[in-house]
C-alpha cells in the first residue's frame, strides 16, 4: 500500500496546478453572520465554492468554530467534507502542551476532525512538538513571529545575542526529521521574516494580508524561495466577508503572482 502523501507534497501540487500561494482563512464571526453553526457553514461553504480555483490551501480557526460549541464542531466536520480533496485544510489551533496532552491533541486534529496540518505553539519545547510532527504525512507550523502588536514582548527579546523567534525557527529546523516542519510569520513584520529566512528554508505560512493591514510584497519578497510551499500567504477577512469572495481570492492570488514575475 503506498504511503499517504505528505502535506507540503499535496500544497506543492495544489499551488502548481492553481498557480496560487493564497490560503484563505475560515473564521466565521456570529457577529457578521446569522444563524448560529448552520449559518457560518452555510457561509464558508458558499466562500470554497466560490473561491477554490484561486487558492491552494484553507484555513479554518479553531476558536471561530468552538464557540458555537458542538455544534460548530459539527459544522466545521462536515465543511472539512465539502472542501475539495485536492486543497489541503490546515487547522489553525496554536496548541501546545505537554506530551501526554499533545499527543490527545494530535488526535482531535489529524484522525477526528481530519485536517492535514496544525499550528502549533513552540513554547513548552521540543518535546511538545514531536508528538504532531511524528505525524509524518500531515504539516505542523511552529507560531515564530506574529503579526500582532504585542508581538515583541516576548518574540524580540534577547537569547544570547539573538531574539526569541529566531531561536524558535533553530528549534523548528531541528524537529524537521520527516520534512514536514513549517514556521508561522507575520506579514506586519517583513523585515523579520527576512531574517527568519536567512535562518531556515522552512516553509512560512504569512497571515495578517488584508485586515491586519500586512504587507503582501515585501512578505512574498521576503519568504520566496523558489519552492511552491515557501510562501503560503493567508488572508482570512478581506475575502471571507468580500462582496465577491472569488474577485477578492483572485485579485490577491494576481497580486503575489505579480510579485514573483519580478523574482
Amino acid at each position: 500500500m503506498p504511503a499517504e502523501p505528505r502535506f507540503f507534497e499535496r500544497l506543492r501540487r495544489a499551488a502548481a496546478s492553481r498557480r496560487s500561494l493564497l490560503c484563505v482563512g475560515l473564521d466565521p464571526d456570529p457577529v457578521r453572520l446569522r444563524g448560529g453553526a448552520s449559518g457560518a457553514l452555510a457561509h464558508c461553504s458558499e466562500v470554497v465554492q466560490a473561491t477554490q480555483e484561486h487558492v491552494c490551501c484553507y484555513k479554518p480557526n479553531a476558536a471561530f468554530w468552538e464557540q458555537y460549541g458542538a455544534d460548530g464542531l459539527k459544522a466545521l466536520g462536515e465543511l472539512r467534507r465539502r472542501i475539495p480533496e485536492d486543497i489541503p485544510v490546515l487547522y489553525d489551533a496554536k496548541r501546545g502542551d505537554i506530551d501526554h496532552t499533545m499527543r490527545a491533541y494530535a488526535s482531535a486534529i489529524f484522525e477526528a476532525l481530519e485536517m492535514d496540518a496544525v499550528t502549533a505553539q513552540p513554547y513548552l519545547g521540543g518535546d511538545s512538538l514531536r508528538e504532531l510532527t511524528q505525524h509524518r504525512a500531515r504539516g505542523v507550523y511552529v507560531v515564530c513571529r506574529t503579526s500582532n502588536a504585542g508581538a515583541a514582548d516576548l518574540q524580540e527579546q534577547d537569547t544570547g545575542g539573538e531574539p526569541l523567534y529566531l531561536r524558535v525557527a533553530r528549534l523548528a529546523q531541528s524537529l524537521n526529521e520527516f520534512e514536514n516542519v513549517g514556521l508561522v510569520v507575520g506579514a506586519t513584520a517583513p523585515a523579520e521574516i527576512a531574517r527568519v529566512r536567512q535562518t531556515t528554508a522552512l516553509p512560512f505560512l504569512i497571515p495578517g494580508i488584508g485586515a491586519q493591514d500586512g504587507e503582501l510584497e515585501a512578505s512574498v519578497r521576503a519568504a520566496w524561495n523558489g519552492d511552491d510551499a515557501s510562501c503560503l500567504i493567508s488572508s482570512s477577512r478581506a475575502v471571507l466577508y468580500a462582496d465577491d469572495p472569488g474577485g477578492a481570492a483572485r485579485r490577491l492570488k494576481d497580486q503575489i503572482n505579480a510579485v514573483l514575475t519580478e523574482l
